[in-house]
């Protein structure tokens, strides 16, 4: 029994020993890494890096551009083949406008490029302050690449994403990284290498980077890198639609006066309230009101453009009577005209047709009227009212 003991605390006191070396080896070869690009000084110095390149890809070469700050952000714009492709993250979530996916607007980014865009907005390698990022790294010895002698690390993210990093045992910088990629969105794994590492201010970085996945195969050549560069805050939130922006100016707080029309043939003021409109999501315009109409009014007014359709679409809630009612149009000369297509409720269409009118369109102030036919269409009826006027 003591015998077991006894070899029991020597095959700890071996595993104690062999982990201390191993992240003993571990801080020394990244630490050893991050001097052979410069310096963990000098990079606490960077705020942004500006890159450009020629980038290859279905074996023609184009211009290559992007930026990169120090707390995560990327933006690229690159040409893929015929068509061009943008990209940007903030740190935590992105979006990209890449036509080869079919669509010409903006769409988010999935968990897969999440991660692969993680990995984009590197200055270099994820070694830099990985601690910091809640990333891991263990040891897994030294193994022979091309002729080269490698020390083998897998670094961890903070959300459980690996990589293995080969760093050449006498430079100490990166020749290969396997890592999670994507191509056109779905998870694949990708191997990139690194070479011809050039000074800029001090700081060592490759200028060429070839990355194969698939069957696929990437070549950036770097022309020209740039340090603490102005970054534009517009580049990282998802851009609107052109149609999106024309209704841009209802954004904001607003005083808002009720004029419902009688049967003498005039506006009667009925009631004075405020209302809130802002941006949901890029492309969604949402108002939230309540009026008095004999009633209390609650409303929320959601304005969107579905470019299948080709049409604006504005679907209203009405919280009184609990209806949902769909409304298509657009801009026709000074006015913004949607009308109702049908109950989402119902199964029969409504013969009496609803339209909701914008005019005298500013950016302090608009009208917007509720209008009735009961002939197709053909003649409108006023029914109300509501005037506009922006908060100060």
């Amino acid at each position: 029994m003591k015998t077991f003991n006894i070899k029991y605390f020597v095959m700890l006191a071996f595993l104690g020993i062999s982990t201390l070396v191993w992240a003993q080896d571990v801080d020394e070869i990244v630490s050893k890494h991050m001097e052979a690009h410069g310096g963990c000084e000098a990079w606490e110095k960077i705020q942004s890096m500006e890159v450009k390149a020629r980038f290859t890809a279905f074996s023609e070469e184009d211009d290559f551009y992007a930026i990169k700050t120090n707390d995560g952000k990327y933006y690229s714009k690159l040409q893929l083949g015929q068509f061009e492709v943008i990209e940007a993250f903030d740190g935590c979530k992105g979006w990209t406008i890449d036509p080869w996916h079919d669509f010409t607007f903006p769409r988010d980014l999935n968990k897969n490029e999440v991660n692969v865009f993680k990995q984009k907005a590197e200055f270099f390698t994820p070694f830099y302050k990985y601690k910091e990022k809640g990333s891991t790294v263990s040891y897994k010895g030294t193994e022979k690449l091309d002729g080269m002698e490698m020390y083998v690390l897998e670094l961890t993210r903070a959300d459980g994403k690996s990589e293995t990093w080969y760093l050449n045992t006498e430079t100490f910088l990166e020749y290969k990284c396997v890592s999670p990629w994507v191509d056109f969105s779905v998870g694949v794994p990708a191997e990139s290498y690194f070479d011809d590492f050039q000074e800029v201010n001090g700081l060592v970085l490759p200028f060429f980077i070839e990355r194969t996945f698939w069957q696929r195969d990437r070549i950036t050549l770097i022309e020209e890198i740039n340090f603490n560069v102005e970054v534009p805050c517009h580049l990282f939130p998802m851009p609107r639609s052109e149609a999106m922006d024309k209704l841009a100016f209802l954004e904001g707080e607003w005083d808002v006066a009720v004029a419902v029309w009688t049967r003498r043939g005039r506006w009667y003021p009925r009631d004075t309230s405020t209302s809130c409109i802002s941006f949901k999501a890029t492309n969604l315009l949402q108002e939230n009101i309540t009026y008095d109409n004999g009633y209390a009014m609650p409303k929320v007014i959601n304005y969107t453009y579905n470019e299948h359709a080709n049409a604006y679409q504005v679907f209203l809630y009405n919280g009184f009577s609990s209806d949902m009612n769909l409304y298509e149009g657009g801009f026709t000369d000074s006015t913004f005209s949607v009308y109702k297509t049908r109950l989402v409720s119902d199964s029969i269409q409504s013969p009496n047709y609803v339209k909701i009118q914008l005019s005298d369109m500013s950016d302090d102030a608009f009208i917007m009227e509720i209008q009735r036919s009961s002939d197709q269409g053909k003649t409108w009826r006023p029914g109300q009212k509501l005037t506009y006027s922006r908060m100060e």
